[in-house]
């Protein structure tokens, strides 16, 4: 019995979303964690999240930040690398970056700067190309955490992730617009970046 050509696309289609999700889960498996019970690390690597007009981080950064200075004071890493875009309305989000969490009682010789993380990918590979770094502790929103953690293990880099819960502080609608557009960036990032 001859297979119609609409069920071949259609197992097509299915197989190119799929593999994608098997491929983050497998690649994420166990590298979840919380502040508490994530190994020590030497670095964490904050992904960024928007600047608002007045130079301000966005809501959803700023939890992010929050995350990675709890790691921080809680001696989970020695070190924060904020990682963005250098033109974000008008600002560097790095530099905002920076400049919160230093205004938040970090010392400014524990934040660096990498102004090349225009997206996950590219911060991910920055931190293991130009900065050198071996295992990383990723910061992100919980809806973005595995292809972050994924992406990084891609580098090479022994990589666990700690998520902020933008829904448990208040940023529903954020958080479901997030994971909406997550849906689209897993199959992006495991058929446009399978390889280095």
């Amino acid at each position: 019995m001859r297979v119609r050509r609409p069920v071949l696309a259609a197992l097509g289609t299915g197989a190119l979303v799929a593999l994608p999700y098997c491929w983050l889960l497998l690649r994420s498996a166990g590298r979840i964690r919380t502040t508490r019970n994530v190994p020590a690390t030497g670095t964490a690597l904050v992904l960024g999240a928007g600047v608002r007009r007045d130079g301000t981080p966005s809501l959803i950064l700023r939890g992010r930040l929050e995350v990675a200075q709890d790691l921080l004071e809680s001696g989970k890493v020695r070190r924060i690398v904020v990682s963005g875009s250098p033109r974000s309305r008008g600002h560097s989000e790095p530099v905002v970056m920076r400049d919160h969490l230093v205004s938040r009682g970090v010392p400014a010789e524990l934040v660096l700067l990498d102004e090349s993380g225009v997206d996950t990918w590219c911060s991910c590979r920055h931190a293991a190309e130009d900065l050198g770094l071996r295992e990383v502790t990723v910061v992100t929103t919980g809806f973005h955490l595995r292809r972050a953690v994924a992406l990084c293990r891609r580098t090479g880099m022994e990589t666990w992730g700690v998520g902020h819960d933008a829904r448990a502080a208040g940023l529903r609608r954020v958080a479901a617009r997030g994971a909406r557009r997550e849906a689209l960036a897993v199959v992006k990032a495991f058929w446009w970046r399978h390889h280095p």
